[in-house]
């Protein structure tokens, strides 16, 4: 009488199973690491447009105290940079003094008032305490666009 050999290992449809779990794992764990990223990057955009809020609000607060225009940092905006406000379908009040002007921030204006590190352009009116981003008008969220604005 013959024996049979017992044949140990795995088989084709064991392995090509397991290969099959491991990419649907990797894709999930792929698909909220990207989503993590864009998510991380929106809310920095977000922080980024408070912190300049708080800057302005906080020269604005100077400036009343003082009456010195040195408080009132950046150039006024432009007809251009304020038709792109409108086209963006974000509210402008009409100026009728120095202080309701439209004021655009670059990298210097933004360093005069206490922030450094960032590479955007701002729209601020430092009595509503409006701010635009400039460089990003909008961002994504759950797939929707919603602008940089904050009043």
């Amino acid at each position: 009488m013959q024996k049979i050999k017992k044949e140990e290992g795995i088989t084709m449809l064991s392995l090509v199973i397991t290969i099959i779990v491991l990419a649907i794992i990797a894709s999930i764990v792929i698909r909220y690491t990207i989503n993590g990223a864009e998510y991380s990057k929106q809310k920095k955009l977000l922080s980024d447009l408070e912190v300049v809020q708080h800057a302005v609000y906080e020269r604005y607060e100077q400036y009343k105290m003082t009456g010195n225009e040195s408080f009132l940092v950046g150039k006024t905006a432009t007809g251009t940079e304020m038709n792109t406000l409108k086209e963006n379908s974000w509210e402008i009040t009409n100026p009728s003094s120095k202080e309701e002007n439209y004021y655009k921030l670059d990298k210097d204006s933004l360093k005069v008032i206490g922030i450094n590190n960032s590479e955007d352009e701002y729209i601020v009116n430092y009595k509503t305490g409006e701010c635009f981003n400039l460089s990003k008008k909008t961002i994504n969220v759950d797939k929707k666009k919603h602008e940089l604005y904050i009043k």
